[in-house]
């Protein structure tokens, strides 16, 4: 019981420590800075390894303090004193300009660039195996084309990932802007592609982050970016923001607390730099236009599963239309095209289906007319008629696999003398499937 009380004590302290104050390195040195009183301490440690502490990125959690190689996966902790390496990565410069954040007090990565290609996927580390550890994301999520040099915004369980690089596919040694605006949520494990990019910027041009998004060096002006609000303010810069010092190709140590920014300016014509704390409020002055900082893309990748579904559609549809087009009966110029099978008539067979499909029956005058051969006699041409009409019947039992004689003959109801070959009702359910197409 004492054990867990110390060891949550422990954890309270150090949770507190976090929220009362902020580090950030200047000047090579380590800078530990109270919130309330803006009392500085610099905490001194040894650094057996000489390691370029702007070549790494510092994160402090509740177990200690941190330095995070910009290159490939090497950690530093420090540890009675000592920049200690506590990693067992190799050093593979794999992970070159990617995002390095935290969340839920671990440390994280996105991207990054190694090899003539960039990552797209997230890894942790893990500080009891001492490695770096693949964060799966959620099988319905978008695959983002993965990029480095860019500018991420941290809200709550959101991450947001802007702009930065890619490597060019057509030719591997030659980088391209990123023009995916992706978020990831940390609830639902999903990458989302928020659009195209539609205000690019240097990474190096960031001046500082707050809880809302973060402050651009245009040259003359400043961007305020606004991730969740997708926009961009674009505000005259004031004569001291014209002194803002920029991070060239280190990391940004300016900082946001307690609505003010902590910022490094050049103070006089010697160029000498100092830390300075100026008003959010007061910041943000002398606003010229806004843009949206992303449109949203018409043609944005599916995951895996939403494709699988509009596969499955389509398959549907597919198998749908084909199971109509086979059940469709046609009537053409060379037979009866049923279940996609071409059953070839005479072309006197076809005239006699046509008749007797526009009106139901045929008389027997009618199809005398197109069996006739005129340089026979009558009674030859009745048995002739009669023949036809006998091999007609066979065929469509055959086409249609019936057992009823499809053809039947009847009295006229206006003449009995007439006679009228005509479908019978079960061959009708048929034939209402069927359609003349000559």
């Amino acid at each position: 019981m004492i054990l867990l009380f110390q060891t949550l004590l422990v954890i309270f302290i150090s949770f507190q420590d976090l929220n009362e104050y902020i580090y950030y390195i200047d000047d090579s040195q380590l800078i530990k800075r109270d919130i309330i009183s803006e009392e500085i301490e610099v905490i001194d440690f040894n650094n057996p390894d000489m390691i370029n502490l702007n070549d790494y990125e510092l994160m402090v959690k509740e177990s200690g303090i941190f330095f995070i190689s910009n290159d490939s996966g090497i950690v530093y902790k420090i540890k009675d004193d000592f920049l200690t390496r506590i990693d067992k990565s190799l050093d593979n410069r794999l992970l070159a300009d990617s995002y390095i954040f935290s969340h839920n007090d671990t440390i994280f990565r996105y991207g990054g660039y190694g090899f003539w290609s960039q990552r797209n996927f997230m890894i942790y580390f893990d500080e009891d195996f001492k490695e770096w550890e693949f964060y799966p994301s959620n099988i319905d999520s978008y695959s983002p084309e993965g990029s480095y040099k860019g500018t991420y915004f941290k809200s709550d369980n959101e991450v947001y990932f802007i702009g930065g690089q890619s490597i060019d596919e057509k030719n591997k040694l030659k980088s391209k802007n990123n023009n995916e605006v992706i978020k990831y949520d940390f609830n639902t494990k999903i990458f989302e592609n928020l659009g195209n990019l539609n205000f690019h910027f240097n990474y190096e041009s960031l001046i500082v982050k707050d809880d809302s998004g973060f402050a651009i060096n245009t040259g003359t002006q400043i961007a305020y970016v606004k991730p969740k609000e997708n926009l961009v303010q674009f505000y005259n810069k004031t004569p001291q923001q014209l002194n803002i010092f920029q991070y060239p190709n280190i990391q940004n140590q300016n900082k946001y607390y307690n609505d003010n920014y902590l910022i490094k300016l050049y103070r006089n014509s010697n160029k000498t730099r100092e830390k300075v704390i100026l008003a959010k409020s007061s910041f943000y002055r002398n606003k010229l236009s806004e843009i949206k900082l992303y449109k949203k893309s018409l043609f944005i990748k599916p995951s895996i599963t939403s494709f699988l579904i509009l596969l499955s559609l389509v398959l549907l549809v597919i198998y749908i239309i084909d199971k109509i087009r086979f059940n469709h009966i046609i009537l053409n110029s060379k037979g009866i095209v049923y279940k996609r099978v071409l059953n070839q008539l005479s072309p006197k067979e076809i005239n006699f289906m046509k008749d007797i499909l526009k009106d139901n029956y045929i008389t027997t005058k009618s199809v005398l007319k197109i069996t006739e051969n005129k340089n026979l006699s009558y009674p030859h041409n009745i048995k002739i008629k009669d023949q036809f009409i006998k091999e007609l019947n066979v065929k469509l039992k055959t086409i249609f696999n019936s057992n009823d004689s499809p053809l039947e003959v009847r009295s006229s109801k206006t003449d009995a003398r007439i006679k009228e070959h005509y479908l019978n009702d079960n061959f009708k359910k048929i034939i209402t499937r069927l359609s003349v197409k000559i």
